[in-house]
């Protein structure tokens, strides 16, 4: 539980040492090698970080502070824009004024937009004497984890873990409903929401103000004010491509410390090759795949790899790394079981010991529109529904697509269910474990199976075709895709491994580039192509790679995107011990019907010896089980204990650890 932040701010009652255990439950637990500790306590604020000490030369160990405005500045994760920053503030800013100092006096010249300025992924607080207030920045992507906050009297605490704030005298641990179910349909919960009553988190590119006991959050970024303008393809290729090594030459620092995750994908690919442009020294490249040729990519990462003279190095995923669950859980600190939890750790794990940081390539497809919850069929089709004012009508047919017949993979009635969801209801765009109707068979109360309409109330822009598509990629994609999923998932298995994690492709300048471009460079085809489904994606990205990576790349089809869940769950004697413990869990017993269990259980082993055809059932099925052991574990180690002091142990000695 290294890195981060935390504090407590009271403005109208002195911090006392009612708040010593939280602060000690921060500053006291797992510091890690070559981290710094900086504490600013005042009357009414104890404001705390972790750091690692590393060699970013403007990389601030000590929380900033301005005795002649009575203001501070705390920071977690990177600001990869200081020299381009001082430059900007002149005389004001010292030659070795850090990326706090820089910070802090942005926020002095422009208040609440200096965030606007700042190229990084970062959660960032400032404490302003003057109003008196505290001021809660997260970065656009909330790359930088999430910050969990909440009040208590005249009190705000936030943390960057969820553990350290439920050490907080007042804060309570009662579980939210509405933030199990959001976990048990799409595998996390987005923010706000969280999995306890009264803790909120902080919603990317939104600012959290706590001023006269009270606590306001607000939006300071939207990827709807985006705006590229080009003059041809040229131009669009030129600047991206100048964009995008930029970009990585920010996050390259010392390229022996430095590696780079590597699919064998367009997108990692491209970072290797950029990279190679921004050093002479020899690459380091990691990747991950299967033993099964069907989802493996790795034969195209040995040929970027060897293309550039890279050093690789390769693991492979088993199936038994499901017995590192629990202490995935416990890091992850609230339920989250995303199928590529499992990959983003053991690729972070096997670069751990090999360098400080790495340099990934998470945030293109959705950058690009191509991630796929927005899809071109069903985007095509809800424009269609919209001008022709059928749309109420369409989701009146939709509400009839529920139930068993339509709910299991590979049917074809179930790809019908998903694709109207699409069209219809941005609420259903997808799911990976439990739809509505499914909760209410599993809950022992149906009336606590209500999932939180997470899209309701957002601004729709059907004016053309192209309009509607950058609205679901914004808010699909982007929004919550990224920025609530893969940012998190990334973000605290790097913090588990006490390594630094770069996106390249989530660069702000690359980012609103690439949002604001029109359409046509982003994928090309019309309304009726996307109808089709003939449509080309990643237009500018593949003409920018041209001449630059193999041939054998650039026209590989796309191959990533499923991750064999099934396979956790491919040891017979493992899934039967697994059965058990849900059949006697307390927390299952509170929860879920008994019958159901069974029942989806023995759905699961039957079928067991259906063709691989079936790879999509035995995932959904897999999702499910496997959604309700990830609860169990946490609700063990955070509701039924102190997180804090909880034995973690691996997956098997949990199952024979309790009768449930």
């Amino acid at each position: 539980m290294s890195r981060g932040m935390f504090g407590i701010v009271d403005f109208t009652t002195p911090v006392d040492e009612r708040d010593a255990t939280a602060m000690e439950a921060f500053l006291d637990r797992d510091t890690g090698c070559g981290e710094k500790t900086a504490v600013a306590r005042g009357t009414h604020y104890f404001l705390a970080m972790k750091r690692p000490a590393g060699k970013v030369p403007w990389r601030q160990l000590e929380i900033a502070g301005n005795r002649e405005t009575g203001t501070a500045c705390i920071i977690n994760g990177e600001i990869h824009n200081c020299p381009e920053l001082r430059d900007e503030l002149g005389e004001d800013a010292s030659s070795s004024a850090g990326d706090l100092d820089l910070a802090l006096l942005l926020y002095l010249r422009h208040g609440r937009d200096f965030a606007k300025k700042l190229n990084g992924l970062f959660s960032l607080g400032v404490l302003d004497s003057r109003d008196p207030s505290f001021r809660l920045f997260s970065d656009r992507f909330g790359m930088a984890r999430q910050v969990y906050w909440t009040t208590a009297g005249t009190r705000l605490f936030f943390a960057t873990h969820l553990k350290t704030l439920l050490a907080c005298p007042g804060v309570g641990k009662e579980l939210d409903h509405e933030g199990l179910n959001l976990f048990l349909k799409y595998a996390y919960i987005t923010s706000p929401w969280s999995i306890l009553k009264g803790i909120r988190k902080l919603q990317p590119g939104h600012l959290l103000t706590f001023h006269k006991g009270k606590a306001e959050e607000i939006p300071w970024w939207d990827f709807s004010e985006a705006a590229t303008t080009v003059s041809d393809w040229d131009d669009a290729v030129s600047r991206y491509r100048s964009l995008l090594r930029k970009s990585i030459e920010r996050r390259l620092g010392d390229p022996s410390r430095t590696g780079i995750l590597l699919s064998g994908g367009l997108d990692s690919s491209a970072n290797v090759a950029l990279a190679a442009r921004c050093t002479d020294r020899q690459l380091t490249t990691f990747a991950i795949g299967f033993e099964d040729p069907r989802f493996d990519e790795r034969p195209y990462a040995r040929i970027v790899a060897d293309y550039f003279g890279a050093r690789h190095h390769e693991y492979t995923i088993t199936g038994n790394e499901i017995e590192d669950l629990p202490t995935l859980l416990w890091h992850m600190e609230e339920p989250y079981f995303e199928f590529g939890l499992f990959l983003t750790y053991r690729g972070l794990a096997a670069a751990a010991p090999e360098v400080d940081a790495v340099i990934g390539g998470e945030g293109a497809d959705q950058m690009f529109g191509t991630g796929g919850f927005a899809g071109a069929r069903p985007a095509a089709a809800q424009y269609l529904l919209r001008r022709s004012g059928l749309m109420g009508a369409a989701r009146r047919f939709g509400r009839l697509l529920r139930g068993p017949f339509f709910y299991d993979r590979d049917t074809w009635a179930f790809k019908l269910r998903l694709f109207w969801n699409r069209a219809t209801d941005l609420n259903d765009w997808y799911f990976y474990g439990y739809d509505e109707h499914e909760l209410r068979r599993a809950c022992r109360n149906p009336d606590m199976a209500r999932v939180p309409r997470i899209f309701d109330g957002q601004q729709v822009d059907d004016s053309s075709f192209a309009a509607l598509y950058r609205n679901t990629q914004i808010h699909q994609d982007i929004r919550h895709y990224v920025n609530e999923n893969v940012m998190v998932k990334s973000g605290r298995m790097a913090d588990m491994l006490g390594i630094t994690l770069h996106e390249s492709f989530l660069d702000t300048e690359v980012a609103d580039f690439l949002v604001g471009l029109d359409f046509p460079y982003k994928r090309g085809g019309d309304l009726v192509d996307h109808l089709r489904g003939r449509v080309v994606s990643k237009l500018l990205h593949r003409r920018a790679m041209a001449g630059i990576l193999p041939e054998e790349i650039l026209h590989k089809p796309k191959q990533g995107g499923f991750v064999p869940v099934m396979l956790f769950l491919r040891d017979g004697s493992l899934r039967r011990r697994i059965y058990d413990y849900l059949l006697r869990s307390r927390v299952m017993g509170e929860y879920i019907r008994n019958d159901y269990l069974t029942a989806l259980f023995a759905s699961y082993e039957e079928h067991q010896s259906k063709p691989a055809s079936w790879a999509n059932f035995l995932n959904s099925k897999a999702n499910r089980i496997l959604f309700l052991l990830t609860f169990d574990i946490w609700h063990r180690y955070y509701l039924e204990n102190d997180p804090l002091r909880v034995e973690v142990t691996t997956l098997s000695e949990y199952l024979g650890s309790a009768n449930g």
